[in-house]
Parts: C-alpha cells; sequence; structure tokens
C-alpha cells in the first residue's frame, strides 16, 4: 500500500497547479504531518509566484502600453491564468475566434461607453457580456465565466481614445495571442467535433444554462446602468457586486442572499481594515497592500475573506483619487447597491418565471 501511494504522489509541480481549495483538502485529509507541511509550502509557493508573476507582466505591457490600459492588462493576466486549466468547451479553430471576440467586445464596450448615452450602455453591456459568456462559459460549474465578465466590466468601465484608444487594440492583439498559444498548446485536441455554431445552434430560454448566462448579462448591465443613474463614483464596484453575487449556478435564492451577505460583511471588514492600516502604516510602505493581500488570497477558500483581501489591492488605487475616508465610504455604498440589485433582480426574475410556468400549466390543460 505504502508503495502505490509513493507512486502516485503528484510532484511538487503538480502541487503548484491546484488551487486553495485543492491544496486544502489535501491538507486535512493527510495523516502525515510531513506531507502537511508539503501541501503548505506548496501554497505558500504558489501565492508568492502568483504575484511575482502578475506584477511583472502586469507590469512590463502596461509600462509599454500605457497605465491607462492597464485594465486590459489585468483582464489578460487572468485569462491567461485561468484557460490554461478551463477550455470553452468546442474545436479549437473556433475557440481561438471565441478568444479573440472577446477581447474585441471588451474594447468595443469602452468605446461605447465614450459615447456617454445610459441607454445605450445598457444595451451594449447586456449584448457583449451575453454574447462572451455564450462563447465562454458553456460548462459554468468551471467558474471561468467570472473571470471574462471581471475583464469585460474592467476593461469597459475604463474607457480610453486617441493614441491610448489604439495602443489598446494593439494590446488587445498581444493578449489573444498569448491566450490564445496556452489555449492551443493544451486543448487543440478536445472537442474536436464540437462547433461554436452549435452553441449558437442551441440556445434556448427553456435551457437552465442560458438562462443563466442571460440572468448574469441582464444583472449587470443593469447594475452598472444603475450606479450611473445614481451618479456614484466608480460605479464598476457596483457592477462587480452584482456579478458576485449571481455569479454561482443552480443557486437558489437562500444561497444567493447568503452570499449577498458575505459580500457586503467581508466589503466592510476589508474596508475598515484597510482604513486601519492605512493610518499606521507609512505611505510609503503601503504600496505593499497588494502584494500582500494578493498573497493572502492564495491561502483563502473563502468568499467571505477573498472579499476581505480584495478590498486592499481596490482600495489602494482608489486612494488617489477619492481619498482615505471618502474611497472606504465608497466601497461599501457602491458594493451595498450592487448587492441589493442583484437580489432584487433575481426576486422580479423568479416571480416572472414562476408566472410563465404557470401560464404555461394552464395553456397545456
Amino acid at each position: 500500500m505504502e508503495s502505490r501511494d509513493a507512486d502516485i504522489r503528484p510532484t511538487f509541480y503538480q502541487l503548484l497547479q491546484l488551487d486553495a481549495h485543492g491544496l486544502w483538502a489535501r491538507i486535512h485529509a493527510a495523516s502525515d504531518d510531513r506531507e502537511k507541511a508539503r501541501y503548505a509550502a506548496a501554497m505558500a509557493v504558489r501565492s508568492v509566484l502568483l504575484v511575482a508573476f502578475a506584477i511583472l507582466f502586469i507590469g512590463v505591457l502596461g509600462g509599454v502600453f500605457g497605465q491607462e490600459n492597464s485594465g486590459l492588462v489585468v483582464a489578460g493576466f487572468c485569462v491567461l491564468l485561468g484557460i490554461k486549466f478551463v477550455p470553452y468547451g468546442y474545436h479549437i479553430g473556433d475557440s481561438l475566434l471565441a478568444l479573440a471576440l472577446t477581447f474585441a467586445l471588451m474594447v468595443a464596450g469602452g468605446v461605447v461607453a465614450l459615447a456617454g448615452s445610459p441607454a445605450l450602455g445598457l444595451a451594449a453591456n447586456f449584448a457583449f457580456v451575453a454574447l462572451i459568456l455564450v462563447m465562454v462559459a458553456n460548462d459554468p460549474p468551471m467558474g471561468n465565466a467570472g473571470v471574462y465578465v471581471f475583464g469585460y466590466l474592467f476593461v469597459s468601465q475604463t474607457p480610453v481614445s486617441g493614441d491610448a484608444l489604439a495602443a489598446r487594440i494593439v494590446l488587445a492583439a498581444v493578449l489573444v495571442a498569448l491566450c490564445g498559444a496556452v489555449l492551443y498548446h493544451k486543448h487543440r485536441a478536445k472537442f474536436a467535433d464540437v462547433r461554436l455554431a452549435h452553441l449558437f445552434r442551441d440556445f434556448s430560454l427553456d435551457d437552465e444554462k442560458c438562462l443563466w448566462q442571460l440572468r448574469l448579462a441582464a444583472g449587470v448591465a443593469g447594475a452598472i446602468w444603475i450606479g450611473g443613474l445614481l451618479g456614484l463614483p466608480r460605479d464598476v464596484w457596483v457592477g462587480y457586486a452584482c456579478m458576485s453575487v449571481l455569479l454561482p449556478y443552480e443557486e437558489d435564492r437562500a444561497g444567493l442572499r447568503h452570499r449577498g451577505a458575505q459580500r457586503i460583511g467581508g466589503v466592510v471588514v476589508g474596508s475598515l481594515l484597510f482604513n486601519l492600516f492605512a493610518a499606521i502604516v507609512p505611505p510609503q510602505a503601503q504600496v505593499l497592500f497588494g502584494p500582500l493581500a494578493g498573497i493572502c488570497i492564495g491561502f483563502s477558500k473563502k468568499y467571505f475573506w477573498n472579499n476581505v483581501l480584495n478590498c486592499f489591492g481596490a482600495l489602494l488605487l482608489a486612494t488617489s483619487v477619492y481619498g482615505l475616508t471618502g474611497s472606504v465610504a465608497l466601497r461599501i455604498v457602491d458594493n451595498l447597491v450592487g448587492v441589493l440589485f442583484a437580489l432584487a433582480f433575481v426576486a422580479i426574475l423568479t416571480f416572472l418565471e414562476d408566472h410563465v410556468r404557470a401560464a404555461r400549466g394552464r395553456t397545456a390543460a
């Protein structure tokens, strides 16, 4: 038995490919303290390497293409990490096309935002996010939808024009090449008989997956629209909060309410902790908040604590514009609006769906 366990014992490199959930599961299941320490070490090394890679990747591309395009760089970084493990579920040629279209829609969303029309923005955000989800979130439980919706929001809600827009287009092409190379290398032999056209052909309002995609797209677009109507600065935070609540697949209303409460609780705790640390840590050292929070996220498997830690990077960027107190208050208010909108949106949709089912039942009878 010991020999067999030794044969299947994962290498340290293989352990680095696991996320926090997988590594914590191994730590809890291990009976040997040395194995527990090995898994903990893998988690620590993985977290440090991810943060170091993020700093290098974002620093280099942000320096080349301008800090105003750093949102697209961050989106590309997230896609690059996820696409290694989660393919799109259809032919590699079509997958590469979908990848290119996804980045094009991120850029296009920013161009639409420049028009300054709330109605046009609402329609475009819904259409673009829905199209992205149909193309990339063919298997919702895999969780990659959040990466792409986050990327779309980050890019589309930081619009640029002129030379910066030209640089953004070139940057998008670079990111498509980088992510496409990983996608092709890892998944080129998979799903050869499934084509992208099949997904659009089979799209149906009777399919729970399709309804989830539309719900998420409509919710996120509506949250950004509401944030704009309310005149909330940094209304992209409203969109992030709404997305975070609506993201789980096949979650009931009670589960979504619990998730919304965790989101708000995490944001309040994270914002207050940031305010505390910012008051006692010298300004020149506060630049470390982001990397240190990123390393800690590598150890976290809890949604609540992820929200706490995410506040540090978000608020670090916002304080230069809104000040410390203003950023903390804005972070809490924007997230509260986003969560309440998401829950109200789900309640309305549930009522309408129940009404339609009842009507169908009466018609069938």
